[in-house]
Order: structure tokens, then C-alpha cells, then sequence
């Protein structure tokens, strides 16, 4: 169950509130002006200790700054508690125009509608793949200039008769497919705790996914990142280029400044962060000009480390084949 308080602090003479939830490994804080809007931020931790204790933590830090917790009333934006839906209701009786969607060929319980979006995100196919109690399902969405109806055809034959794995308390499976569905030899099945708008934790979504592109010990939090957050991979689109995953951690000096990053003398990661290939490139460049004991770390899906210094310098060519594995990079 989730865990919500509230608390107030009077700032000559203009109440502010802050309020801080606690849902699983999920923390959502919240804070204004009594009477006015409200602002939001969540932040997803590794495991239920960890957000307990980033809970406890935001707390004491709101009451040393003279916050006192009361109780839900005028000046609190308390959350609308949801109603669950009827364990008998159909999933697509929850869905917005449900009706509009259509059946797929030769694939019973699936549905599909098409949007023409002209600007924005552009024209996709959006599939329901609802499971055989109707009450559950799973989300998929394609964008148009990828969208090829034989990959479709056998991705959904796949993924069909595993809908129950995304409601099976894990947030997440990555399964691999028994032969490659064009460039993708992977599945990604997320349950609802990744799903945006998931109608009562009975929607899930999935999407086909290259090997190197989720770690096969990922977290949810670590998962929630490669696909929700800065620099995720886009999971719509069926027609790009691999996204490998690319953790990089660094301690890179040079007494005489790197001119590249404006004559600072030191960058540094402490711990492993998801980063864009343009920083590998970068950070190889770097670590060629760096003083000896530099060192930059590149870690992969399979979470191995490939180790780079000024004495034992990496190709962009060689840090590729790393975070790509041999089965994209045989030929």
C-alpha cells in the first residue's frame, strides 16, 4: 500500500506545502503554495530498503527545515484515491474509444487502431494484446515508417501466449526469441509498475529489443531508465539502429587542462551512469590526453567492463564491438 504525508511551513505568512508518497520502490514528492498548483517529481530507487530510506531521508531533511507533518485538509493536494475496476471488467471496456480499435487477422485477442498524427510523434499503429480472461493485456505501439505486417504478425504469435509473464510480480522479463524477428532477437515484457497509464495495474507492454540494449541483471529502476528516461531508447521504432547499453564511469586528469571540454583539468564519474556513445567517443579522446592513473569505464549489457587508459588507450571500433556483443558484430 502506498504511504502518503503531508506537511506545511508558514513563510511570513505564506503557507507552503509539501507532501511525499511512497509506493513501492517509487517515491513522488509534491509541493506549492496552499491554495495554489502544485509541483511534482518521482524518482524510481533500487530495491523497497532503498526508497524507504530515501522516504525517511526527504522527510527529516523537510522537518530540519521547519516543515511540520499535519494532517490531509485545505492546502494539501492529496492524491484521488482510485477506484479499482470490477475483477469482470474487460480491459478494452477501460480503454478511451476501445471500439474503434480492430480486430487483427488470424490473431485472436488482439486489436489494433492506426493514428495519423501529421506532427508530433507521427503516424504509429497502437495494439492491444489482451490475454485470454479479457482482463488483462499488454501494450505495443509502432510507428509507421518501421511498422512491416510479417514482423508484426510473428512478434504477436510470440508474444501472445506470454501476456501472463508481465503480471507475474516481476516487473519485467527479457526473453529471448527462438529465431530473429528482423534485426530484433529479443523480447521485452513489462509489467504494469512500467507502464504509464497501466488502468488499474492491468496493463503491461512489450516491445522486441536487441541483446545489448537491456542488461540481463538490469533492475526495474535501471530498466525504467533505459526506456522512460534521458537518452532512452526508442522503443516505437522499429526500423533503427541498435541502442546498446552504455554505462560509463571516469576519473580523467590532466594538469594542463583538456582544451576539448574548456581547459578543465579533471572529469569525473563516481559510479556507473547511462550515457550516450557520444560520450564514449569523447571520453576516448579524452583519456588519450590524460595524465598517467586516468582511467575511463565502459560497462555493457552483460555488465562486463572494458577498462581504458592513457597507457592502454581503446579504437571507438573496439569500445562498438564491446557494447554490441559478437552476434551483432560477427560479420
Amino acid at each position: 500500500m502506498a504511504e502518503t504525508r503531508y506537511f506545511e511551513k508558514n513563510d511570513k505568512g505564506v503557507v507552503r506545502c509539501w507532501q511525499i508518497t511512497l509506493d513501492g520502490i517509487r517515491c513522488h514528492m509534491g509541493w506549492g503554495v496552499a491554495g495554489g498548483v502544485m509541483r511534482g517529481s518521482s524518482m524510481t530507487l533500487d530495491d523497497g530498503a532503498h526508497a524507504l530510506r530515501h522516504f525517511t531521508k526527504k522527510i527529516s531533511e523537510k522537518e530540519r527545515g521547519g516543515y511540520v507533518e499535519v494532517a490531509p485538509g485545505p492546502g494539501t493536494a492529496a492524491p484521488r484515491a482510485k477506484a479499482e475496476p470490477e475483477a469482470d471488467v474487460r480491459l478494452l471496456d477501460m480503454v478511451g474509444n476501445g471500439d474503434k480499435y480492430e480486430p487483427v487477422a488470424d490473431h485472436p485477442g488482439v486489436v489494433v487502431r492506426f493514428h495519423d498524427f501529421k506532427a508530433g510523434p507521427g503516424p504509429f499503429y497502437e495494439y492491444y494484446i489482451v490475454g485470454e480472461d479479457e482482463g488483462r493485456g499488454l501494450s505495443l505501439v509502432v510507428k509507421k515508417p518501421g511498422h512491416d505486417e510479417a514482423m508484426v504478425s510473428a512478434f504477436l504469435d510470440f508474444v501472445r501466449p506470454r501476456v501472463g509473464l508481465a503480471f507475474d510480480g516481476r516487473s519485467h522479463h527479457k526473453v529471448p526469441l527462438p529465431a530473429p524477428i528482423g534485426p530484433f532477437d529479443h523480447v521485452l515484457l513489462c509489467g504494469p509498475s512500467l507502464t504509464a497509464v497501466n488502468y488499474g495495474a492491468r496493463l503491461g507492454r512489450v516491445f522486441p529489443i536487441r541483446d545489448c540494449e537491456i542488461g540481463d541483471e538490469d533492475t526495474e529502476t535501471f530498466v525504467e531508465a533505459r526506456i522512460q528516461g534521458r537518452n532512452s531508447m526508442p522503443c516505437t521504432t522499429w526500423d533503427r539502429e541498435p541502442f546498446p547499453v552504455i554505462d560509463l564511469k571516469f576519473d580523467l586528469r590532466r594538469a594542463d587542462g583538456f582544451e576539448e571540454i574548456g581547459g578543465r583539468t579533471s572529469v569525473r564519474e563516481k559510479t556507473f551512469k547511462v550515457y550516450p556513445r557520444a560520450m564514449v567517443e569523447r571520453g576516448l579522446r579524452l583519456t588519450v590526453e590524460a595524465d598517467p592513473g586516468s582511467v575511463l569505464e565502459i560497462r555493457n549489457h552483460r555488465r562486463d567492463v572494458l577498462t581504458v587508459t592513457p597507457e592502454q588507450p581503446r579504437t571507438l571500433d573496439e569500445a562498438d564491438r564491446f557494447l554490441l556483443g559478437p552476434a551483432m558484430t560477427a560479420s
